[in-house]
């Protein structure tokens, strides 16, 4: 090979620099959630903070609100969340009112699913669930429409939680609501939480944003302009007519200044009120829709007088830095020009990470494999000699051997080891069967999982490479797979099927007793759960192991 001719290793390294720089870019570009944040790997837990502290506030005074106990099936579920709950609000009705305090943010969708979440955050309809501005509320009356349609929001949602109440006014833990959920293990789905919980989850969460998208008079207590979110993301944005732009300065809820520390305060304040009125015994229904509605005259009300002309009342909430909602930062004056390109760019490199993951991965492979295929092929021109293999030397004879390996999962992150047994046929088939330890891993709540356990037999092609020290190999593998841990919905020691792929792995001949085997990329399937709602937990494989024959 000519000296000035890039190596395939080189290439493959370059791959892999372009795909780390991709990634860290990704990270970097990933936007905070609008308003206060939800809990992340890359984001705070504002909204999870505020809610924890304003229900500690209402434990303190009313039994009614004293923690519901899980059941097992209940508690996988805790277990299983994309947050870490403080170890007192890990009872059903603590996380219930977390995950309804979630749902305006998520709408289901993980938490770092960023293609899924931008229609979330980019529907008209869903503004009001964060104290927002609609596209069609316009100045001189935008702001009052906007207030009122927060307003009516959180008072269909307190009217929904009160419907979730028993004869007494506690939360009743029989009286449910389906709300769809991303875990961290099990992925989407539909859990039946306490109606109470999950509706004022939903309904304080537009409290506690009406403190970070509206400019306030000085005491923090009356509304005199709504933020604009959507027109500013669509370069549309007037502030005369739309009111100012959002602002993530005004979201942070650490390190505050005196302004959000005040409003943060309020925000707690305001959730508990609101939490405290409907746990009322001495009201009726009625009672307490009207104490609420006082609640959010006294929080959230509207204070007319501030216009753009004015400078909104010469806001203090001015001197915060401007943006779109993705963490990019645009001058004060609402432009969003080099913002938006920003925007797309993340969700379309999102998108690519959820469709092309497989491509790259095999692109990434393929160079592996070609630079292994050149060192070899340079080799085997200056040595023409047979490489001997690990097996008898007549075709007809068979071989016994033993297998051990380990494996690491990238998308669905797990690693796995196993042992087995292998006998060689031939020299192009081997088979086998394997016992496979396959724990999961989880950036939120219990790290590692146990994940399950994998028991299946093998065939594997082999294509002898008899000049080469390596051989190449195709793997196929079926069994069965027990799940060693609790999942909602999907209980320990279920049984299910497995299955396994390796298209292209390679054999290099280490000695005349093993192999060592690299598979480059595969495909692993545990499905321990079959009956009602399945479990799988798909993962894209990179394994290495030795084949020993004695």
């Amino acid at each position: 090979m000519d000296s000035k001719t890039p190596r395939p290793r080189c290439r493959f390294r370059h791959v892999l620099a372009t795909f780390a720089t991709a990634t860290a870019s990704i990270l970097s570009l990933a936007p905070p959630a609008r308003a206060y944040s939800i809990s992340s790997a890359a984001t705070d837990g504002c909204h999870e903070s505020i809610t924890s502290d304003a229900l500690r506030n209402v434990r303190k005074a009313r039994p009614q609100a004293a923690p519901i106990a899980p059941n097992r099936n209940e508690r996988a579920l805790i277990d299983d969340v994309q947050f870490s709950p403080d170890d007192d609000m890990k009872d059903l009705g603590a996380v219930a009112l977390l995950l309804g305090v979630r749902d305006n943010d998520l709408k289901g969708e993980g938490a770092h699913d960023l293609s899924s979440l931008a229609p979330v955050h980019g529907t008209p309809e869903n503004q009001k669930e964060h104290c927002l501005r609609g596209p069609d509320r316009k100045e001189p009356n935008g702001t009052s429409q906007a207030v009122d349609d927060c307003h009516g929001f959180i008072m269909q949602r307190v009217g929904e939680a009160l419907d979730g109440l028993d004869a007494a006014g506690a939360p009743a833990s029989d009286r449910r609501t389906s709300l769809t959920i991303h875990l961290a293990i099990r992925g989407q789905i539909d859990a039946d939480l306490p109606t109470y919980y999950v509706r004022m989850g939903q309904a304080i969460h537009a409290v506690q944003d009406s403190f970070t998208h509206t400019y306030r008079r000085a005491d923090q207590m009356q509304i005199t302009v709504t933020l604009d979110w959507l027109d500013p993301v669509s370069r549309t944005h007037d502030e005369a007519q739309d009111g100012p732009p959002h602002s993530s300065e005004l979201d942070e809820c650490n390190n505050l200044d005196d302004l959000r520390q005040r409003r943060r305060a309020l925000a707690i304040e305001a959730s508990s009120a609101i939490l405290d009125a409907t746990l009322d015994p001495t009201k009726s229904r009625d009672q307490k829709l009207q104490a609420v509605r006082g609640l959010l005259d006294r929080y959230l009300g509207y204070s007319a007088g501030c216009t753009f002309e004015n400078g909104w009342c010469d806001a203090p909430e001015k001197r915060y830095k401007t943006d779109v909602g993705c963490g990019c930062r645009s001058s004060s004056d609402g432009e969003g020009g080099g913002t938006l390109a920003v925007l797309a760019a993340t969700v379309a490199l999102a998108m690519l990470l959820r469709r092309r993951r497989r491509r790259r991965a095999m692109i990434g492979a393929g160079f592996a494999f070609a630079s292994l295929l050149a060192t070899s092929t340079a080799r085997a021109e200056s040595e023409p000699l047979p490489v001997a293999e690990p097996l008898p030397r007549e075709v007809s004879k068979v071989a016994l051997g033993v297998n051990v390996g380990v494996a690491g999962s990238f998308d669905k992150t797990a690693v796995a080891g196993n042992v087995g047994a292998r006998l060689s046929v031939s020299k192009r088939w081997v088979f086998g069967l394997d016992v496979e330890w396959n724990p999961f891993l989880s950036a939120y709540g219990s790290t590692f999982r146990p994940g399950t356990l994998n028991a299946y037999a093998s065939a594997m092609l082999r294509f002898p490479l008899a000049y080469e020290s390596i051989n190449l190999r195709t793997t196929l593998s079926a069994g069965s797979s027990t799940l060693l841990f609790d999942l909602y919905g999907a209980p320990r020691a279920t049984t299910g099927i497995f299955a396994q792929i390796y298209p292209l792995g390679i054999e290099w001949k280490a000695s005349r007793k093993f192999y060592v085997i690299f598979n480059p990329l595969g495909l692993a399937l545990p499905v321990p759960q079959l009956a009602g709602v399945p479990f799988m937990y798909p993962q894209y494989r990179i394994a290495c192991g030795l084949e020993f024959y004695p």
